[in-house]
């Protein structure tokens, strides 16, 4: 923006003897330079942190404006809020250090994501590197916390500055499987951080943090052969573990499931092939549920579990009965017993609303690898076979769970007659959204009578189904849209996703 002009003045134009007044054109006015600077630093608050950096080389005022601004700025976003993009490019440690330097009272720092970083510095060649980051990090004497996704970035702050915490989520971004060698990260005891999220990382071990609230492990190779022996995270409220490489000893993981048990707020279990050791969790129930432990369960996800039993997942969901609102079980666990045990129990499931039968994790579904190439990588032995749940089971389903409003069942051959799900007991009134998956036993004729019958459904997923597609469904369409056929009983259209098998 140039300099400030004088704005022009109307003068006398005369033509033809006649005197006028004609206003020449007017020259664009300066409004911004006109500002205070108490004006220009409340408009930088809305401004993102690189739109205002380049308002430095526009004139001397809006200079002055913005070294005021990062004077006293105290929390700093690097990416504007959007915390799945970068930071800008062009950093050096240098241009990087002078920034933060101009921020003295500097306390948190987000969106610090850089595309790359050098791991040490090179003589002679101005790089951005982790060193360089590190320095101007300490140059903020009033720096309480970072956001970050860089993993080794991660760890230097731990090591080198242990007081500073880790804000939001981290989540590493280079995350893959196989997992690549140079993806690794220690976590130390005295980590300050509250959500931790890895994809495809080497961890030697997961240690007792106290402040970790939600821990989320998928494909993460764990290196020592006791990674659970210090686990003690008793502020945890989310705990999933998805396809991860540990160890083959099952009762190495019992301190796993006892830290787990000490977690009195613990919201989220999702384990998903996870070796433990067949029992373990009816005996860990039985001795902490009166002080507290798995009663605020909301959500609890078992997948390829090799060694889980029927009484383990039924003490969790009896524990949790009183919070529980989804349960997704896996194959070798989607048995009548299951939900005739929890009949018996008697017990009332005010919250619950989804359940997923025969859940199988979209990693093993999507995966082109074959199960010994899995096993190569280090993910368990489990080789996972369809549902054995009856009609019997269905029926019972809906007695225990009286306000279930989603239901999804993927690969149960043994289901013929829906309509035989529906008792005086049992009358589904509730449930909205009903999903069928490669259940290719089921009769149409029954199906017909069954979704008749329920009051509440408002859409229905149909995957897999029928071995030759039913009449009165188009044959070439996979994703049809079929209008309500019976107002009477039903408030919505319903939606089928019909891909047939041929086979």
């Amino acid at each position: 923006m140039g300099p400030r002009r004088k704005p022009s003045e109307l003068q006398p134009v005369g033509g033809s003897g006649e005197g006028q007044l004609v206003l020449r054109p007017s020259e664009s006015k300066d409004y911004i330079n006109e500002l205070s600077h108490e004006v220009l630093c409340h408009i930088f608050r809305y401004l993102p942190m690189k739109d205002i950096m380049c308002m430095e080389c526009l004139s001397r005022k809006l200079r002055e404006a913005v070294t005021l601004y990062l004077r006293v700025v105290k929390v700093v976003d690097l990416c504007a809020g959007r915390w799945w993009e970068y930071m800008p490019s062009g950093f050096t440690d240098n241009s990087f250090l002078l920034l933060l330097k101009k921020m003295p009272d500097l306390e948190q720092l987000y969106g610090l994501h850089p595309r790359y970083l050098e791991r040490r510095r090179v003589r002679g060649y101005e790089a951005f590197s982790i060193p360089g980051v590190l320095e101007a990090l300490q140059a903020c004497p009033s720096l309480l916390g970072v956001e970050t996704s860089h993993l080794e970035l991660v760890e230097a702050i731990w090591n080198y500055m242990p007081q500073v915490h880790i804000l939001g989520k981290f989540r590493n971004r280079n995350g893959a499987f196989p997992i690549p060698a140079e993806n690794k990260l220690t976590i130390p005891i005295t980590a300050k951080i509250q959500t931790l999220h890895l994809v495809g990382v080497n961890v030697p071990e997961i240690p007792c943090v106290s402040m970790l609230r939600h821990l989320y492990l998928k494909w993460v190779r764990l290196t020592k052969p006791q990674p659970f022996k210090d686990f003690l995270c008793v502020s945890l409220r989310t705990f999933v573990m998805r396809n991860c490489a540990g160890p083959t000893n099952s009762l190495k993981y019992v301190p796993l499931v006892t830290g787990l048990a000490s977690a009195r707020n613990l919201e989220q279990l999702e384990l998903v092939r996870v070796p433990f050791l067949g029992g373990l969790i009816q005996h860990v129930v039985e001795d902490s549920w009166r002080s507290g432990g798995f009663r605020n369960l909301h959500t609890i996800v078992f997948g390829a579990c090799k060694n889980a039993l029927e009484v383990d997942l039924g003490y969790l969901i009896i524990t949790a009965a009183r919070r529980l609102h989804e349960l997704r079980i896996q194959p070798s666990l989607t048995k009548d017993g299951v939900f005739s045990a929890l009949k018996m129990a008697e017990l009332e499931f005010p919250q619950f609303e989804t359940l997923h039968l025969g859940y199988v994790d979209e990693f093993l579904l999507q995966c082109k690898m074959s199960h010994s190439e899995l096993v190569k990588y280090g993910l368990a032995d489990v080789i996972e076979n369809p549902g054995i749940i009856t009609d019997i089971g269905i029926k019972v389903v809906n007695e225990v769970f009286s306000n279930i409003k989603y239901l999804l069942i993927y690969n149960c051959p043994h289901l013929h007659n829906p309509h035989h799900w529906i008792t005086d007991q049992s009358r589904w009134s509730r449930l909205v959204d009903l999903t069928l998956v490669r259940c290719h036993a089921i009769k149409l004729e029954s199906f017909s009578q069954f979704i008749e019958s329920l009051p509440s459904l408002e859409f229905i997923c149909l995957d897999q189904m029928f071995r030759e597609p039913p009449k009165v469904y188009s044959v070439y369409s996979t994703k049809i849209i079929v209008g309500n056929t019976n107002p009477d009983t039903c408030n919505a259209p319903w939606i089928c996703h019909n891909n047939y098998d041929n086979s």
